[in-house]
């Protein structure tokens, strides 16, 4: 097994604090044949000095700097980088369980799968919530890979807790125009391209929220449809190639999105975003295909469509006595 190289992406921008847990982590794990691509995105706050500092120890430490251009294309810097039969990523402010790559490498070759993964837990300054450490293996063949993906109820849509075969994203890159859900729409083509994939539900990744962190920053209009667009491109690629059970899927996560679009909008009072909600309202509104709709969407639809505001203070009401997600990513 310690013949398989495993590439780890980790970008990094102005994150000289945290950096070194995360990168101790990485090269404290118990498969040891690792290739770690560290990719400063234009720092300027000494994380650069953290990358030398790492690399002059540690051979296995490949460090790029660049300037800042974001996230997507500083992870799609490490995959023209990357050089292993497996690619991981992990951001440069979380950190792994030591045997992280071990076990998934190890289901990855046990079931032959293209992508392995596993659950995590979300790190607050107070309390962890584990998603969902119920220790059950799960195997995907391609359409349930691609349901799981879209429905998102137990699989985590994002790519720091997976380890892709490389052949099946030597082709899929991060989207640099979307800043927000742009990790649901690479694993969506990964998965696309994946035969078979195993799932571990152990909580191995550390996901931190902080204030300050991407996670928990204020609603930023530039990134406000980007889920929208994703689920959208989402919705129209299963239109082209699967069947009416998947499409029915990406039509209920694309609907979904838009009714979570106009939540965001009302919310938090952004009266001058309300125009451009509209269109997407109209597009689900002119959307023809006959879907087998579940009874829940197809109420749902109906209430958005014709009695929005009810569907608002209907959400409202929901959001403060029953929902316990609606704060999911709040550092109080």
């Amino acid at each position: 097994m310690e013949s398989n190289l495993i590439s780890v992406i980790v970008p990094a921008y102005n994150i000289a604090e945290f950096l070194p847990r995360c990168l101790d982590s990485i090269l404290n794990q118990t498969y040891s044949n690792l290739e770690v691509i560290v990719i400063s995105d234009g720092s300027t706050d000494g994380t650069d000095n953290v990358i030398k500092e790492y690399a002059e120890k540690d051979s296995r430490i490949v460090p790029f700097f660049k300037v800042n251009s974001g996230v997507s294309d500083t992870r799609n810097k490490g995959l023209e980088i990357a050089k292993g039969d497996y690619i991981g990523f992990v951001d440069g402010d979380d950190y792994i369980e030591p045997n992280m790559y071990e076990i998934l490498l190890n289901n990855a070759i046990e079931n032959d799968a293209d992508i392995s993964h596993c659950g995590y837990q979300m790190v607050f300054p107070t309390r962890v919530d584990y998603y969902y450490n119920t220790g059950k293996k799960v195997i995907q063949d391609n359409k349930k890979g691609i349901r799981d993906i879209i429905v998102g109820d137990y699989v985590e849509p994002g790519i720091w807790n997976k380890l892709y075969r490389k052949s099946i994203i030597e082709n899929v890159f991060m989207p640099v125009d979307i800043k927000n859900n742009e990790d649901v729409l690479f694993n969506f083509y990964a998965f696309t391209k994946s035969q078979k994939s195993v799932y571990e539900d152990l909580p191995l990744y550390h996901y931190i929220l902080r204030k300050g962190s991407a996670a928990t920053s204020k609603v930023n209009t530039n990134k406000l449809y980007d889920p929208i667009k994703v689920r959208k491109e989402i919705f129209e690629f299963c239109l082209k190639n699967y069947d009416k059970e998947i499409q029915s899927l990406a039509y209920t996560s694309y609907l979904n999105a838009v009714i979570s679009l106009y939540r965001t909008i009302k919310n938090n009072k952004l009266k001058d975003e309300k125009n451009n909600a509209k269109k997407y309202k109209n597009d689900i509104k002119q959307i023809k295909e006959r879907l087998p709709l579940s009874k829940r969407t197809k109420v749902e639809k109906m209430l958005f469509l014709h009695f929005t505001l009810l569907h608002m203070f209907v959400y409202k009401v929901y959001d403060k006595f029953i929902s316990k997600n609606s704060n999911k990513y709040e550092v109080k």
